[in-house]
């Protein structure tokens, strides 16, 4: 297990910081307030917030770790794709931009969000990316996305695949619990053809978040004592 780190949507964990900022911020300055206006767009969508949130995230910590880059392209992406209206003037904010920020977000104004999300394999970051889309744009259909990861929870073989599965279990059952458009997508998964799916989707409704934890854990801890992950 120590070599194994359990990853959990990071996602969840930006909304949680977001959580934590109030007030309706003019410009974005801090991690604290792009996380908010991130994560809260399709509730309160704010366009004239876009180039100010450009300008930082393109030069903060979030567009230079591995774990945040994608994840934050896929957002620009999202808004960008939301506010077509708006894009030659995004993309003259792009152009004014040093580098590498100007290289960054160029990735988000010439891909689609359905081109990132289709350059990443089945993974927990995947489904951070389809959480990122889901806040900007309200679309359930990326909260589907990760809803048709659970397949993977009997897997037992691939260990990427089945924490892949597990996160975004454990994901839906966090922003489920706040989210009218999860739970909706969630009740109808439960009543669905795919039993795996089905199944997870009634423990992500039923269950609170730490027991899903729990129980991934020890379904690693079986699996590293069998010697078939390491």
């Amino acid at each position: 297990m120590r070599n194994s780190p359990l990853k959990w949507p990071l996602v969840v964990s930006l909304a949680m910081l977001a959580s934590g900022a109030s007030g309706a911020e003019g410009s974005i300055t801090t991690e604290e307030q792009f996380g908010r206006f991130a994560q809260g767009y399709y509730l309160d969508p704010r366009p004239e917030l876009v180039e100010s949130a450009m300008r930082f995230a393109g030069n903060s910590k979030l567009a230079k770790q591995a774990k945040t880059t994608r994840l934050v392209q896929m957002t620009f992406s999202c808004l960008f794709a939301r506010h077509p209206e708006r894009g030659d003037e995004w993309k003259k904010v792009i152009a004014s931009l040093d580098e590498p920020a100007r290289a960054y977000l160029s990735v988000s104004m010439d891909q689609t969000p359905q081109q990132l999300l289709d350059a990443l394999p089945v993974s927990p970051e995947k489904n951070d990316v389809n959480w990122s889309c889901f806040f900007v744009s309200g679309d359930a259909g990326y909260a589907r996305n990760v809803i048709d990861t659970m397949k993977y929870l009997p897997e037992r073989k691939d260990k990427l695949k089945y924490l892949a599965a597990s996160s975004a279990q454990w994901s839906l059952a966090s922003i489920g619990h706040a989210d009218d458009r999860v739970r909706e997508a969630l009740a109808a998964a439960a009543h669905g053809d795919d039993a795996a799916i089905a199944t997870g989707a009634r423990d992500a409704l039923s269950k609170d978040d730490s027991e899903i934890r729990a129980a991934t854990i020890e379904t690693l801890r079986q699996q590293h004592a069998a010697g078939v992950w390491k």
